[in-house]
């Protein structure tokens, strides 16, 4: 009995230590992206102040939008806000999620240098 009550136990614990590595998978991790919002299918295309229009087009027939930063592509989840700031550097903060897709919090225009 005293056996068995300490295998059941050791496979609670090893059980209880799975789930939580296993949880701690899913946490949306923070992020700050500098670059240009774009449309999810011309992505870096469209990613300066040139590729508005397309942008723009290409969201209405239901691209995602985008920010094009660090040489990839991350998906935004506030379109709306997305699509107010085409056209102009910003910085996007928010998490990450496990499918990819950034949360946002908020989208912040900054002077673009260059």
């Amino acid at each position: 009995m005293r056996k068995a009550l300490s295998v059941s136990m050791l496979l609670c614990l090893a059980l209880g230590t799975f789930s939580a590595v296993a949880a701690g998978d899913d946490v949306a991790k923070k992020v700050e992206l500098t670059g240009y919002i774009t449309d999810e299918w011309c992505g870096a295309n469209n990613a300066n102040p040139d590729g508005v229009a397309c942008a723009k087009s290409c969201a209405e027939k239901g691209s995602k939008m985008a920010v094009f930063s660090d040489g990839k592509l991350y998906v935004l989840s506030d379109k709306k806000a997305a699509l107010d700031n085409l056209g102009v550097k910003v910085v996007v903060t928010g998490t990450l999620d496990q499918e990819g897709v950034v949360q946002v919090e908020a989208i912040e225009r900054i002077e673009d240098e260059g």
